[in-house]
C-alpha cells in the first residue's frame, strides 16, 4: 500500500512537470517556465473519529510531519505530500472487544493537491489524500485489525507562502471511507475520519 501512494504522488508531479502551458502572443506560441518546490514541513494534527455512540466525539491533538515536492506556474500548481500523523481516540465505555480506554493510531497520509493563488502570497488548496494505517495500539494491545488500514479523504485548505522561504498553513481534512472493520463485537457504526492541521513549512528550492 505504501508503494502505492508514493507511485500516486510520483506520476502526478511527473504529468505536472511534462504538461506545459501554452499562450499564443502576437502570433507565436511562448511556454511557462514553471517552478520546482521541495521541503519540509511539521504540524499539529487534530483529529476525530466520527461516530455516533463508539468514540467520544471532538478532535484531539496529535503531530504531523513530512516532505512536499510541488511544481507551480504563476496563478496555479499541484504539490504531493509524504507525511507522518498521529492520533488518538476515546471509547465511550468498555463494551467493545478493544476495552475502554484510547485507540493511538498512526497513519501514512498523501494528499495530492492543486494550488490556486486568490491573493499576494495566498493559495487555496484542494484534492485527494490517500492514507495508510501504520498502527493502532490501545492499553498496550495491537488492535489494527479492527480497523480498515486505507482511507481516502478530501482536502481544502489555505497556505500561505512567506519570504525566506517559510510558510504556513491549515486544512481540513474530511475521510469519505468506512473505517470500521466490523470486526468489533457490539460496535456496527460507520466510523469517518475528520482532521484539522496547522503547519509550518520550510522550502529548500
Amino acid at each position: 500500500m505504501k508503494r502505492t501512494l508514493l507511485f500516486i504522488a510520483f506520476m502526478s508531479l511527473t504529468f505536472a512537470e511534462n504538461a506545459t502551458a501554452k499562450t499564443p502572443i502576437a502570433g507565436k506560441v511562448t511556454k511557462a517556465i514553471p517552478k520546482f518546490t521541495l521541503g519540509v514541513k511539521v504540524g499539529a494534527n487534530f483529529q476525530e473519529l466520527n461516530s455516533k455512540a463508539d468514540f467520544k466525539q471532538g478532535y484531539n491533538a496529535g503531530l504531523m510531519g513530512g516532505l512536499f515536492a510541488g511544481v507551480h506556474w504563476s496563478k496555479v500548481g499541484i504539490k504531493a505530500e509524504g507525511l507522518v500523523k498521529s492520533a488518538s481516540f476515546a471509547y465511550t465505555d468498555g463494551t467493545t472487544s478493544i476495552g475502554q480506554g484510547n485507540v493511538d493510531v498512526v497513519y501514512l497520509d498523501v494528499p495530492v493537491l492543486f494550488e490556486f493563488n486568490i491573493l499576494p502570497r495566498l493559495w487555496v488548496q484542494v484534492g485527494p489524500q490517500f492514507s495508510d494505517m501504520l498502527s493502532a495500539k490501545s492499553n498496550g494491545n495491537d488492535v489494527q485489525s479492527s480497523f480498515k488500514t486505507t482511507d481516502f479523504s478530501g482536502v481544502l485548505g489555505l497556505e500561505a507562502k512567506l519570504p525566506l522561504h517559510f510558510s504556513v498553513g491549515a486544512r481540513y481534512i474530511l475521510g469519505f471511507a468506512d473505517i470500521n472493520n466490523h470486526s468489533v463485537a457490539n460496535a456496527n457504526e460507520t466510523w469517518n475520519n475528520r482532521s484539522i492541521q496547522l503547519f509550518v513549512g520550510f522550502r529548500f528550492i
